[in-house]
């Protein structure tokens, strides 16, 4: 099977889709079919549609009246419906409006004003959409003006912002974007913010073969895992935000209590401001849209920071480009974090998401303390997955081999630890052996290879250095034993007779190993599963789901899947996250919208001339009426307890009144 390999990315009309603040998809096709019709072009000059500056129409609306945009709002939905040789003729009776009696002149005259105002002003600014290749109006008819903005003759213009290895005084011009987007982002909201959204799955389907082809070249990763788990996975997470963001991030009523009768209660989920975004190489292209949209569609302005081994470089500012997104809405710095990290937390952002190792999570975390700046924390793992003895052997070896070598174990809920009932334990390594044996692991372009080769060669060290340890302390290697310690292409390890004092047993193994114990019991195998230091995921496998539940419960960790591995990250409804040195907070899910919210309370009172009971003068008689009010409201009896309430209640009512009027005794 061959597919046809693009090697840009697929350009739409005029460079990017089109979303208005002000005007629906519709009202923009009335606009766009109207803008034809007087403006339909010559082989000489381009048409309004062909320019792109509808991509401007914001800019004019902006400075509307409300009465003439929804004027316009009504006018565009009808035109939209409208063939061209109506909208035809009706312009041609508007420059007939003398012809008609006054009043209906006058409609006329004013729906030529406002349609002619609205498409010929941009056309003629010679405004085009961004990636238009077209003839320019100024060039058709030779008119080239020259702003001045200063007595010396020369227009200022927007100091370009070096977002490759930037210098702090970059990285500052950075956030002076970022914080200036933001309010706009804010101002758009959710509902048309999600437009935003469903452009950029449109954009990802439309260039799904290159991205994966980017993908491959910068993590070397099997195409079926790159399609599978970056691909369909940033899709499905853009389909929940479509189907729940709107309502997640609505305001919310919520209970007032009897004490406070008369007011209510709210939650308001309002943007922070600008989130700072740092992602990890093993999934570049996951670990940044879903952290990005999600904090973009709270309303917040992005900067975001892609690991230096598995950038990207382009493709996804490409992206969000090709959807819509405006300029400063998310900024993409590249570097190493080494050089630009410091300055990227100085720079003060309102939030720092992280996802990658614990010295990084520790570094970014102490130089974010001098500032206050909220942090969350997404780190490695140890992730166990735990096999009973009534599991079914065949899909447990499946998951177990998958969990552990999908992405060539390059995953942070990776399957580290594989922990199974010691009555199977032999019939399941064996067969487990057997199928290892068959993953096809190669550099493929057609998504037959079941496993690359690693990404970086630092992780390659890194294994290469647990290999050894174990090896010289005595484990047996199942399978790969014969790697040289040096190829990018580690082969999967199954490793038998790993001891506490290893490094494959006590660090994070992020390759292809995958250590194996047996166990005796329900209570062996909690103890084994629960690590000191990580808990990032885990799984239980079991045909007892009781049990499989139970034992769920009683490992420390922030994700466990039951009878499967690694899959409660694909429902992104559910929130993920670790504890211990695996990180705290969450994202995805509801919960992920509140990562990058100020979740504001509000409660709300009448405007009246009534004091509150709490309110000074306190006196000795309040003191006793709000005191057998107290006892009223919360003793045991309801029925009884809410008579005295509502007499207790209107005695110390009755009494603020009187101390309002005449003050104390």
């Amino acid at each position: 099977m061959t597919h046809k390999k693009p090697n840009k990315i697929t350009d739409n009309q005029a460079g990017k889709m089109m979303i208005s603040k002000y005007f629906s998809q519709a009202q923009l096709k009335g606009l766009l079919k109207t803008g034809d019709v007087i403006l339909p072009g010559t082989n000489e000059s381009p048409s309004f549609s062909s320019t792109g500056c509808i991509h401007h129409i914001d800019r004019m609306a902006k400075y509307m009246s409300s009465d003439d945009l929804d004027g316009l709002k009504m006018l565009f939905s009808v035109l939209r419906w409208m063939p061209k040789w109506v909208i035809t003729l009706l312009m041609k009776l508007c420059n007939h409006s003398n012809s008609f009696p006054s009043f209906l002149g006058a409609g006329l005259r004013m729906i030529e004003i406002g349609l002619k105002g609205v498409t010929l002003s941009p056309y003629y600014a010679n405004l085009t959409a961004s990636g238009y290749e077209g003839k320019k109006v100024y060039d058709v008819i030779g008119w080239h003006p020259k702003m001045i903005v200063n007595a010396d003759g020369i227009p200022i213009k927007e100091t370009p912002v070096n977002l490759d290895n930037p210098e702090p005084e970059d990285v500052e011009l950075v956030y002076k974007k970022a914080k200036k987007a933001g309010p706009e982002i804010r101002d758009w909201g959710v509902k048309k913010r999600l437009q935003f959204i469903s452009n950029l799955k449109v954009v990802i389907l439309k260039n799904q073969e290159y991205i994966l082809d980017r993908l491959q070249a910068d993590t070397k990763k099997s195409r079926f895992d790159a399609i599978t788990a970056e691909i369909f996975g940033v899709l499905d997470f853009l389909d929940y935000l479509e189907k729940n963001a709107a309502k997640v991030l609505s305001d919310r009523k919520v209970s007032t209590p009897l004490a406070l009768m008369g007011k209510r209660s709210k939650v308001y989920f309002e943007p922070l401001g600008t989130a700072l975004l740092i992602s990890p190489w093993n999934y570049p292209f996951y670990q940044a849209i879903v952290p990005i949209c999600q904090a973009f569609i709270v309303g917040n302005a992005v900067v975001f920071k892609p690991s230096s081994d598995t950038p990207l470089k382009g493709l996804v500012e490409d992206l969000l480009g090709q959807a819509g997104f405006l300029p400063g809405w998310v900024q993409i710095v590249y570097g190493s974090g080494g050089k630009i990290g410091n300055a990227l937390v100085d720079g003060q952002p309102d939030k720092i998401f992280l996802i990658g190792s614990q010295s990084v999570g520790k570094s970014i975390m102490e130089r974010a303390a001098r500032y206050l700046i909220p942090v969350e924390l997404e780190l490695g793992g140890k992730d166990p997955m735990v096999v009973f003895e009534d599991v079914n052997l065949d899909r447990a070896v499946a998951g177990a081999i998958w969990g552990a070598f999908t992405t060539t174990g390059q995953s942070c809920t990776s399957v580290e630890r594989l922990f199974v009932q010691a009555s199977i334990y032999e019939r399941f390594k064996e067969r487990l052996v057997k199928e290892t044996q068959k993953l096809i692991q190669a550099t493929d372009s057609d998504g037959n290879a079941d496993i690359g080769p690693m990404t970086t060669r630092g992780q390659v060290e890194a294994i290469a250095a647990q290999v050894a340890d174990a090896k010289q302390k005595g484990a047996v290697f199942l399978t790969g034993d014969d790697w040289d310690g040096q190829s990018h292409f580690v082969p999967p390890m199954i490793v038998e007779g790993v001891t506490q004092d290893m490094l494959i047993d006590r660090e994070e193994n992020f390759g292809p190993l995958l250590p194996i114990y047996p166990f005796s019991s329900e209570a062996d195998a909690i103890e084994m599963a629960n690590d000191p230091d990580y808990g990032l995921s885990a799984s239980v496998w079991s045909q007892d789901i009781k049990r499989a539940d139970r034992v769920a419960r009683m490992i420390f960790t922030g994700n466990v899947s039951i009878n499967n591995v690694m899959l409660t990250e694909g429902n992104h409804a559910l929130p993920f996250g670790g504890v211990q040195k695996s990180g705290f907070g969450r994202y995805k899910g509801e919960f992920g919208f509140y990562a990058f919210a100020n979740i504001k309370s509000v409660l709300i009172d009448q405007n009246s001339a009534k004091m509150e009971a709490n309110w000074f003068p306190y006196t000795a008689k309040k003191y006793k009426i709000f005191s057998d009010l107290t006892a009223a409201l919360y003793s045991p009896g309801k029925l009884s307890g809410l008579i005295k309430f509502a007499y207790y209640g209107l005695k110390l009512e009755t009494y603020v009144k009187k101390l309002a009027k005449k003050g104390r005794d």
